[in-house]
């Protein structure tokens, strides 16, 4: 029999629109923040080497505080976590507000804000995702997916021209619109009615080594985890060093920001596109070619975009990268917050996001070091090589290429021993 809760629309869930609206909130903030925030050190620095070890000390901020933020989202209660990484994000900002009026805004510092922005965004913002479980209902988990990268997208096609034209006019705004966002996020989860804790109130204490051997055995029993993981290694890397390599080389080049921002416009245009695309195909198309064939695009574009004569080309580069991304995350996002038990959906997204994102960081490292020393070209086909791996190893793994469209989830989990009963 079907959950009557499953036939009501999202848009007439109340506290999944609360939900929603703090992470809209937060996403326009931080949307502006991240686009400005690699010209601010450029800025402050002139320097494309020094930009990317900015961007490779705040990548690696957030993958320190993956595990410990993926612990704490499934020990804790979630939504006084989500309030907290709100807070703790507005006073981080007003730091770096502080610094740059007061001129101390060297490498050293801004590095060293970047690493506890982004610790503190995964530390304790990994509960935010790990509510949604609780929030939707199993069948609606793929179009939840979808509303976020539409929502992501949306705001980005804004926070590009916006971001630019804010640092146009004061090197603060866009760190000041960052910290809007985070109070606007705080205010949002304050209103959401109910608590959200991972456990059952007389659950058994467990010890924080064990919670974490659990959810790590949890995802080594299933060879279809490490497939996905092999692929999102690839478009992490390949596809943000493209993206960060394009950026540098236009600033380099003297491009105005503005102009840089209606990129990511385009880029963000492309993803709303596919998030409206992405419910329909996944309920048509297997989960498994929609998480391979979007990065073998990818991989194209990467060795066609340094031929790429203007700016025009370029846009037309990034729609062709953006347009797969929605159809990759709700498919694959989808199918495993489904498989995974509520207790251990912090865990194993913070788990899976470790693995997936431990080579992130490289990629503005090696676009600016790449575009210093190698130039443009070399520099680009190495990321589209790194996607072509990703998808290699997708092509090559039977477990993914088997998982059906979204209607059939449920029987495909059961009779491959992927899913638990709670």
């Amino acid at each position: 029999m079907t959950d009557p809760a499953a036939r009501t629309p999202l848009r007439r869930n109340p506290e999944y629109l609360r939900w929603l609206l703090g992470d809209l909130l937060l996403d326009i903030g931080t949307g502006i923040g991240a686009f400005a925030f690699p010209l601010v050190t450029f800025m402050v620095t002139d320097s494309l080497g020094a930009t990317g070890v900015v961007a490779l000390v705040q990548g690696l901020g957030a993958l320190v505080g993956l595990i410990p933020g993926g612990l704490l989202a499934d020990r804790y209660e979630r939504r006084r976590l989500r309030l907290l990484a709100g807070a703790i994000g507005a006073l981080v900002q007003a730091a770096l507000i502080g610094v740059l009026l007061a001129g101390w805004a060297g490498v050293a510092v801004l590095a060293g804000i970047a690493f506890v922005d982004r610790l503190r965004g995964t530390l304790l913002g990994s509960a935010s995702n790990a509510m949604l479980k609780q929030i939707v209902p199993t069948p609606q988990l793929p179009r939840a997916v979808s509303i976020n990268q539409g929502r992501e997208a949306a705001v980005e096609m804004a926070s590009g021209p916006l971001g630019g034209a804010l640092l146009g006019l004061s090197i603060v705004f866009p760190p000041l619109a960052h910290l809007l966002g985070n109070l606007g996020s705080v205010a949002a989860t304050i209103t959401m009615r109910r608590r959200y804790f991972p456990r059952a109130e007389a659950a058994e204490r467990t010890k924080v080594g064990e919670d974490l051997r659990e959810a790590l055995t949890w995802m080594l029993s299933q060879p279809i985890r490490l497939q996905m993981l092999a692929i999102s290694s690839a478009v992490n890397l390949g596809a943000n060093g493209l993206i960060f390599a394009v950026l540098l080389d236009l600033a380099s080049a003297g491009v105005p920001a503005t102009r840089i921002g209606l990129l990511n416009t385009v880029l963000a245009g492309a993803i709303l596109l596919g998030a409206l695309l992405a419910p329909r195909l996944v309920d048509t198309v297997p989960t498994g070619a929609l998480a391979i064939v979007p990065v073998l695009l990818m991989a194209g574009v990467g060795v066609l975009l340094p031929f790429a004569p203007g700016m025009l080309w370029i846009g037309a580069a990034y729609a062709v990268l953006g347009v797969g991304l929605p159809a990759i995350n709700a498919s694959s996002q989808g199918f495993f917050t489904h498989i995974t038990p509520i207790a251990m959906q912090g865990r194993v997204s913070s788990l899976m996001r470790l693995v997936s994102s431990a080579l992130m960081p490289l990629a503005p490292a090696v676009a600016g070091w790449g575009l210093e020393i190698a130039g443009t070209l070399p520099t680009m086909l190495l990321f589209a090589a790194v996607l072509a791996l990703g998808a290699l190893v997708g092509l090559l793994g039977p477990d993914l290429r088997r998982v059906p469209t979204a209607p059939q989830w449920e029987l495909h989990a059961r009779e491959e021993g992927l899913a638990v009963e709670e």
